[in-house]
């Protein structure tokens, strides 16, 4: 089984990640900037898993609570990497931003790299969910915390519906369920997170959020 691409070009799907997801872009930059004060590492290092155009990296790049971190990004996509590093050249951000094209199944970072890690919709794209969900563990520093949402199978109706309408704005298709995963099958690809120094929630989503759950994994210090 091969890890599941974009089906857009890069140029496409920066205009449909800024216009037809921004709703749930804003809501998981909320939850990363609420959960800033509860991160214990000291490396000030965060990563993007399954960056695309880098919108979410950039966004933050403009946030006070973590203006003092570095900034990585990685995707399995060489369009969307180098999409991603033309556009940080072209905002003068070589210096705070650095991307790559890598595999989650065997992210190319040391052991305890970074203090936050985060990603959204990037579950159902890996061929090795539960060996993905190990190695955002291996890289994850002690006293770091992961934030995932993600997209859910049996996600609740109207929330899809919203989710659904904002795609066709932007001429793209709906989204399927077919290759999502349902609740109780995410909290059986989080038991391979299981071990003495990481708690994780799978927490079902409310609002607009009720699209999908959010992971929230984190390290002891």
């Amino acid at each position: 089984m091969k890890d599941l691409l974009v089906d857009i070009d890069p140029e496409r799907y920066e205009i449909f990640a800024l216009e037809a997801t921004s709703p749930w872009s804003v809501y998981l930059k909320q939850r990363i900037l609420e959960e800033i004060p509860n991160v214990t590492s000291n490396k000030k290092t965060l990563l993007d898993v399954g960056m695309g155009t880098g919108h979410m990296l950039f966004d933050l790049l403009n946030s006070q609570e973590i203006n003092d971190f570095q900034f990585h990004g990685i995707d399995v996509d060489p369009r969307m990497v180098a999409f991603c590093r033309e556009k940080k050249s072209a905002n003068n951000k070589d210096a705070k931003i650095n991307v790559r094209e890598g595999n989650v199944s065997a992210l190319p970072y040391a052991d305890r790299s970074f203090s936050l890690i985060y990603a959204r919709s990037v579950i159902h794209h890996w061929a090795e969910p539960e060996k993905g969900l190990q190695e955002l563990c291996r890289v994850l520093d002690n006293g770091g915390i992961v934030i995932i949402h993600e997209p859910l199978a049996d996600a609740e109706k109207v929330a899809l519906q919203t989710f659904n309408d904002a795609r066709r704005k932007c001429g793209i298709g709906e989204m399927t369920t077919d290759e999502k995963y349902t609740l109780p099958q995410i909290n059986q690809l989080m038991e391979a997170c299981r071990m003495e120094e990481i708690n994780y929630l799978v927490l079902p989503g409310s609002g607009i959020a009720a699209l999908g759950c959010e992971i929230l994994i984190r390290r002891a210090s």
